[in-house]
């Protein structure tokens, strides 16, 4: 029988806190961002001189979360990457961690990239500098990890809270409305806005540039969380997966 209380699913000791070490990661990034131009032709293709048909984002993301994976970043369940990685071998010995996890990938990559573009159109000033490009692009794959992070631990969420009440879980047979009857807890969500708006105020951003930001998270987590339900719901209804009651 699978362990009902697994120290990766502690929302209150453990999953909610490194939400909120997220958050200010996240609005760190942001506001680095913030002091650069929106520097356009980083997203475009052609500043690569080695690889002319990449974008100077897509070579860096690449670059970065190959050596994370050379690192053993991704051996853990919750993590997810925007490029492949299954394929780099490791550099150092480390064995996978045990995870509660059922194997899932969210693919949600160029979701979280087009949003972010879009946010760099409404927070960022107009304009080039050709001088910032590398201090501007770190800062993107920076705030594009910490989100990647934050959005996907829904995975772990969602485990904790079906292992709480299996069987009600079940009974949705998946339904979108009546899982999210058992996932959404309003008083969390006001809680995460209002911290978007006291960090927004501590690092001296617009609060709607920061809340818009928290908002685009926690309907992306949810969807995730549906997305992992479904999966868990089907293998429990097929008997492809271990009973927790």
């Amino acid at each position: 029988m699978p362990n009902l209380h697994h120290p990766q699913l502690d929302l209150a000791g453990k999953i909610r806190p490194g939400l909120d070490i997220l958050a200010n990661e996240i609005v760190i990034a942001l506001k680095k961002r913030t002091s650069f131009p929106g520097n356009s032709q980083i997203y475009k293709p052609g500043l690569v001189m080695s690889q002319p048909s990449a974008t100077l984002l897509e070579h860096t993301l690449k670059k970065v979360e190959r050596c994370h994976a050379e690192l053993g970043r991704y051996t853990f369940a919750a993590q997810e990457a925007f490029t492949p990685v299954d394929n780099i071998a490791p550099i150092i010995h480390r064995t996978p961690p045990d995870s509660p996890l059922h194997p899932m990938t969210s693919g949600v990559g160029h979701h979280i990239i087009d949003f972010y573009q879009h946010w760099i159109s409404q927070a960022c000033r107009a304009g080039e500098n050709t001088d910032t490009y590398g201090e501007t692009v770190t800062a993107d794959v920076v705030a594009l990890l910490a989100i990647m992070e934050r959005v996907n631990l829904g995975r772990p969420v969602a485990e904790a809270k079906f292992r709480e009440q299996p069987d009600a879980f079940i009974d949705t047979d998946g339904n979108r409305d009546a899982l999210l009857g058992l996932l959404v807890k309003k008083d969390r969500e006001v809680q995460v806005l209002e911290l978007a708006r006291n960090l927004a105020e501590r690092y001296n951003l617009p609060a709607s540039h920061v809340v818009d930001t928290f908002n685009f998270m926690i309907k992306t987590t949810i969807d995730i969380e549906i997305d992992y339900l479904r999966m868990r719901i089907t293998a429990e209804q097929s008997g492809s997966s271990d009973r927790l009651t």
